[in-house]
């Protein structure tokens, strides 16, 4: 899923958990298996052939003055991550572009062949689509197709008590990304400041060779798009088990530990930002030798949940575990 910048404002008393709304009104309509009542991100619609939809809206999930080819390349990699994240490789995509009215023609040309180039560097191909004009916001949506081998997509259910947990990148730096963009770390130096106004425009999912490794080795995976806590929530409640996570071994940039340092910024505020899309998984311990270019977080136990430690072992107090879309 997609995490988002902004959140409408909503009351108390019509606040709507957005997980339980598609169990509510859309799971009753995915009788399929290889939908798996639409608990993960991607449905198996064939043997080996997955599929995810991801959207993103202006002032929702992009700032109106981002570059244009920047919106293409993240239309693209946040759902290369849920790919990626299931152990697949992308091969196909579908195009829904809402384009206002206001917006210049010709930015479409330069949209277009971001588009074209970013998802040609993911293996991936527009397939078809469909284009509209609006007077609203610029909305997008890509829905990409990948192929995962015999054991089908690693799916949110498999976390057994006693696997390690695991990340494969730095977390922190799209929201920090954020931050920058919206002035709010003029203090940090400008090439740090670029360098996470980079990541939070054209995010860095894992290389394609790393959907193989998960594929071989993870019992459990989920990109990171809403949080780290947030989705590591996801593995626990889908597989119902615990998981503990270390809040030190969490992997931070050199600009996030800058922000760190400055007392500025919170370690929670990185945890449960969003806009990472890293993968994090769970494997069995036998698997460490084997687990590359991924850092060990924390572990899996029996019980419910996300227990977060600090330095001392001590579990954090968390305002929010990530972004909520409704």
């Amino acid at each position: 899923m997609v995490s988002s910048i902004t959140s409408r404002a909503i009351s108390a008393g019509d606040r709507v958990d957005e997980f339980d709304l598609i169990r509510r009104y859309f799971a009753p309509l995915a009788a399929a298996p290889g939908a798996d009542q639409l608990r993960d991100d991607v449905a198996e619609i064939a043997p080996g052939l997955i599929a995810t939809t991801d959207a993103i809206v202006e002032g929702v999930h992009f700032l109106p003055d981002d570059p244009i080819d920047t919106i293409a390349q993240k239309l693209v990699r946040v759902n290369v991550s849920d790919i990626i994240a299931k152990g697949g490789q992308p091969e196909a995509a579908l195009l829904a572009l809402v384009w206002p009215k206001a917006r210049p023609h010709a930015q479409l040309g330069t949209f277009a062949e971001a588009l074209g180039r970013d998802l040609g560097a993911w293996g991936a191909s527009l397939m078809g689509g469909d284009t509209t004009a609006t007077d609203g916001p610029l909305t997008l949506a890509l829905t990409l197709t990948g192929r995962v081998g015999p054991r089908g997509p690693v799916r949110r259910s498999g976390a057994r008590a006693g696997d390690d947990v695991w990340v494969s990148g730095d977390i922190g730096d799209g929201w920090l990304g954020l931050q920058a963009a919206r002035g709010r770390l003029d203090w940090l130096a400008d090439d740090m400041r670029s360098f996470l106004l980079s990541r939070y425009r054209t995010p860095e999912p894992p290389p394609l060779a790393f959907a193989g490794m998960l594929a071989a080795y993870a019992s459990a995976a989920v990109d990171v798009s809403d949080g780290l806590v947030a989705d590591a929530g996801h593995i626990a409640a889908q597989s119902a088990v615990r998981l503990i996570i270390r809040a030190p071994e969490a992997p931070l940039s050199s600009p996030a530990r800058a922000c760190l340092a400055s007392s500025r910024i919170a370690l929670e505020d990185l945890l449960t930002g969003g806009d990472d899309y890293q993968t994090l998984f769970t494997a069995p311990v036998s698997a460490r030798p084997l687990v590359h270019n991924a850092h060990r977080i924390g572990e899996v136990t029996e019980g419910a949940g996300v227990i977060v430690h600090d330095g001392s072992g001590r579990p954090m107090t968390m305002e929010t575990t990530g972004f909520r879309h409704f």
